[in-house]
């Protein structure tokens, strides 16, 4: 390799790297915050190691009171809601994506153009309307508020299953036809299994999403044993008495975790699930 080649490679590398910390130094302070005494946490210059390693923040969160409930309540919470909301947008769009794949109706193009026109209008668009409709059906202040609305699926949901379902030859749809399969029945035993990557892919999505689903429970949930992790946190960081620095960054710790995990054990499927829709379109 020539001298001056080299020389750019290590630059590149060099400034990948600064990047590289740039972005991870937040959650490192967050993580050294979480184990640090609290009349320490600003000090000046920054210790990377806590001496000592203090566990009043977790303690703060997990053992004592947040809003009058300890973080396990609103863990369950997140989660329940979660993976209500995960599990019922990947029926709905698996089932839509189908459909626009593989079932010939009439409309069909028209109405796939109209359902992908619905990903330009902001969210909050529909936010009034939403919450209207929810207090006409006594949902507000509840769980379902905050879930129902995913299990009707997205229109980026359905896309990814549309597109991937697309790029499967048609005639195994017909070899299972033949044999005597319906809809459901190839849907299932055919479809479901091949679709592994695109599945993963939308529960990283999904997952992610609703878990840091910050806007929903503040409109919704005004009871706070209701709360999620991210409604229950920013609550906490707004006491107006003294405001817990290490049970913020412990209780964010925590609220990270599972993210980390789920997107650890499915990044294989990452970039081929994100490349879907550019395959075939």
């Amino acid at each position: 390799m020539p001298l001056k080649k080299k020389f750019w490679k290590v630059v590149r590398t060099l400034i990948l790297l600064a990047f590289s910390y740039a972005m991870v130094f937040p959650f490192l302070w967050m993580l050294v915050a979480s184990l640090t005494p609290e009349r320490e946490i600003f000090s000046v210059p920054f210790s990377i190691i806590p001496d000592p390693i203090n566990w009043d923040g977790y303690k703060s969160v997990w053992v004592k009171s947040v809003l009058g409930y300890n973080m396990g309540l609103y863990y369950w919470n997140s989660v329940k809601v979660t993976l209500i909301a995960m599990f019922g947008s990947l029926i709905t769009c698996s089932l839509a994506g189908y459909a626009y794949a593989k079932i010939s109706f009439p409309g069909r193009n028209i109405m796939f153009l109209g359902l992908l026109a619905t990903m330009m209008i902001p969210s909050q668009v529909v936010l009034l309307p939403n919450f209207i409709i929810y207090k006409e059906l006594g949902l507000v202040n509840t769980h379902a508020a905050i879930w129902l609305g995913a299990c009707f699926g997205s229109a980026f949901g359905i896309f990814l299953f549309k597109q991937y379902f697309s790029g499967i030859p048609h005639e195994l749809n017909e070899a299972a036809e033949i044999d005597g399969a319906g809809n459901f029945r190839i849907f299932a035993s055919i479809m479901i299994p091949l679709a592994k990557p695109v599945i993963a892919t939308l529960v990283i999505f999904n997952f992610i999403g609703y878990w840091n689903n910050y806007e929903g429970p503040l409109i919704y949930l005004r009871s706070p044993e209701l709360f999620t992790l991210p409604l229950a946190l920013k609550v906490m960081s707004n006491d107006k008495y003294v405001v817990q620095y290490a049970g913020i960054m412990a209780g964010s710790v925590s609220a990270a975790l599972p993210i980390l995990i789920v997107f650890i054990t499915m990044q294989k499927y990452f970039i081929q699930g994100v490349t879907i829709g550019s395959v075939k379109g």
